[in-house]
């Protein structure tokens, strides 16, 4: 588990600079929190909040697809796979870098969300779970392109993954509510995008059973490949 954590405390290092334009966005809702009338100006300021998990999806969904290769092309992976870390380990290195860095900006949303939305009249309750549906719609999607970018390179992993979260939202349109359980990122967002300051907290778990299950599985499949590919070879 050490290991583990190392990894990603490298990871988290390494994408310092990505992690601090993420976070910016939400500086600006602080600041558009102090400049603005709360009690008049709450919806407005809602809006510009329900915008932030797009921001996060985006960047699980870039950096997950581009971490193996980047990885690989600095050939630091080399090093590291030469001490004895396993495969599996260093799947598990990404992945938790990847999460601690959403984790980080889950919490600062939340954080203004409670000081700018909380005096608006906007449930501290429900807001946290908004919280907790946005992280787990990112650990997901990071999952999937992690996955992709096992075989893949950055560019078709990347398109790979929006097609696999795409995919389900549009048969769910088509064919019925169900078919978003596929890859439930859309189920875990929806609340998220739809809550008012009258909404009700009224949680659904079944998309987090699903979720959960799917990030289980998509790891395991994703180290399952990465230890059957040769990293050794030069990427230019």
């Amino acid at each position: 588990m050490r290991t583990v954590f190392l990894i990603a405390s490298n990871f988290v290092r390494e994408q310092r600079w990505p992690i601090l334009v993420l976070l910016l966005w939400v500086l600006v809702t602080c600041v558009l929190g102090l400049m603005a009338d709360v009690r008049s100006d709450r919806e407005d300021l809602l809006v510009i909040f329900q915008q932030l998990p797009i921001y996060g999806i985006a960047f699980a969904v870039f950096i997950g697809g581009a971490a193996i290769h980047n990885e690989r092309k600095s050939r630091r992976i080399l090093a590291v796979l030469s001490k004895g870390v396993r495969r599996g380990e260093y799947i598990s290195g990404v992945l938790v870098g990847i999460v601690f860095a959403l984790m980080l900006y889950g919490l600062c949303m939340g954080l203004t969300g409670t000081w700018v939305l909380g005096q608006g009249g906007f449930s501290i309750a429900l807001l946290w779970f908004l919280m907790f549906s946005f992280l787990m719609a990112c650990v997901l999607a990071s999952a999937v392109a992690v996955f992709f970018s096992t075989f893949m390179t950055p560019l078709f992993a990347t398109l790979a993954t929006g097609l696999a979260l795409g995919i389900p939202f549009v048969m769910m349109l088509q064919f019925g509510r169900d078919w978003a359980y596929l890859i439930p990122v859309y189920l875990l967002l929806e609340s998220f995008v739809k809550a008012t300051f009258s909404t009700p907290w009224q949680p659904d778990w079944r998309p987090f059973v699903v979720a959960t299950v799917e990030i289980v599985a998509f790891w395991l499949l994703a180290s399952w490949i990465f230890a059957r590919r040769d990293i050794a070879v030069a990427l230019d």
